[in-house]
């Protein structure tokens, strides 16, 4: 399993960011990475790894050249993506299961690229082209998720 960890909004300094997403280390051992998004000012990632596919390119947030607006950050398993890239026959850059759910929300939307998905998991995609937040999960929560929301638009996942 692996710990997945994102805030918008957040106007505390990176340090104590930094330290608030070390509460989930205990979901991911092998790695830790911790990011500020690009031109988004209280935006960012925390990630602990438990390397089990892809050990060079599968750190997250993950990134792909092909959708540099796109960052995504998952937990899961993705029963059925190999056959789905087959299908639409999106070239990968990585091994990673979750690459399939950026070329999916590219191609055909969230909505329909999450009813695509076969598998446990739970997903934070953030689309800074579109300046939107979206978060999902396997119908049957197996993968957990949790959110804060505040009014003033403060935004917590883990």
């Amino acid at each position: 399993m692996c710990g997945i960890w994102a805030l918008f909004g957040s106007d505390d300094c990176l340090s104590v960011q930094c330290l608030s997403a070390m509460k989930v280390a205990h979901r991911g051992p092998d790695a830790f990475r911790f990011e500020n998004v690009n031109d988004y000012t209280n935006c960012c990632f925390g990630f602990h790894r438990l390397a089990v596919v892809d050990p060079l390119f599968g750190m997250q947030p993950i990134r792909l050249r092909k959708y540099p607006f796109l960052w995504l950050c998952y937990n899961g398993e993705i029963y059925n993506h190999r056959a789905v890239q087959r299908h639409f026959k999106f070239k990968y850059q990585t091994n990673v299961d979750g690459e399939i759910i950026l070329h999916l929300y590219n191609k055909v939307g969230i909505e329909q690229a999450v009813r695509m998905l076969d598998g446990v998991f739970a997903f934070i995609l953030l689309d800074t082209a579109n300046k939107k937040v979206f978060l999902g999960r396997d119908t049957y929560g197996v993968r957990p998720m949790f959110r804060a929301m505040t009014e003033d638009g403060f935004l917590a996942v883990c």
